[in-house]
């Protein structure tokens, strides 16, 4: 059976073709031969996801749904518990954050605290949140996160939930603990040989030690030309970094975000970023 990595890594491919049409006759070819209940649950969350990505809602939470209803009364935990991640992702895209929630919470029950996807899970219900700003939750679920990944040695959840935390400093304005969190997750993500977080750590630290825009925007480029995932995470990094800028070079990267949040089809995030902008006028 093709492992929900395998087949995240082919329908991302195909997602970044922009090959959508392709991916979805795969995914439907494959959901008429299977006769096996876990791959049928899994190609329905990749399909769900992939008209998600297609904007499509409606139609992606049918599909969504599911996926969900035939992991109910399955007996393998690791199993319904790493695609029950996956389907939580998609209802935080959807912008569900309380059936999102719900999820992650049943996820803690379901695996044990030193599997990869409990940990993933204390991290997500971190990020939601940070996200509806109730920043002291956002602060323990992610402290947690990083000091059992740090125990039990996944430096790939370590070196994200201490960058996250940097990133709630950040927002606080408290420049000190920000760069302390990021030099913690520098380290975990070159153990996790992680090549998003190495140079996205790396900028926003010589960001924050006072190298002039035009450097940052300079090296910036050089970073999202990687990938589509790499220049949404620059646009991040600008966005959630701004708070400890002088007010011009704040400006001036938020305006380079909202044009990344363009580009890469963010309109939320373009939207955050203009409002931020206003708020510097």
């Amino acid at each position: 059976m093709t492992s929900v990595g395998e087949l995240e890594k082919y329908i991302n491919a195909l997602i970044e073709e922009k090959k959508y049409d392709e991916a979805l006759s795969y995914i439907d070819d494959s959901i008429e031969k299977t006769l096996d209940k876990k791959t049928l649950a899994l190609l329905l969350y990749e399909k769900g996801k992939l008209i998600l990505y297609m904007e499509k809602y409606r139609e992606a939470h049918q599909y969504i749904i599911e996926a969900l209803s035939l992991l109910d009364d399955m007996e393998d935990d690791e199993f319904k518990g790493e695609v029950m991640f996956h389907i939580s992702g998609l209802y935080m895209l959807l912008g569900d954050l309380t059936s999102a929630e719900k999820i992650l919470q049943k996820i803690l029950k379901i695996l044990p605290e030193e599997h990869h996807f409990h940990l993933a899970a204390i991290h997500n219900l971190g990020d939601l949140y940070k996200r509806t700003g109730d920043l002291e939750k956002a602060e323990k679920y992610f402290l947690d996160c990083y000091e059992k990944s740090a125990k039990y040695g996944d430096n790939f959840m370590a070196a994200y939930s201490s960058e996250d935390l940097a990133e709630l400093y950040a927002m606080k304005k408290d420049k000190e603990n920000t760069i302390k969190w990021l030099q913690t997750s520098l380290p975990y993500s070159r153990k996790a040989g992680d090549n998003r977080l190495v140079p996205l750590i790396t900028l926003v630290l010589e960001m924050l030690e006072g190298k002039d825009a035009d450097y940052i925007i300079k090296r910036a480029n050089e970073i999202k030309s990687m990938s589509t995932p790499h220049a949404h995470d620059i646009a991040d990094a600008f966005y959630n970094y701004s708070p400890l800028l002088d007010k011009e070079k704040a400006k001036r990267l938020l305006n380079e975000a909202a044009l990344i949040y363009t580009e890469v089809g963010n309109g939320y995030m373009q939207r955050k970023c203009v409002e931020k902008l206003e708020e510097l006028r």
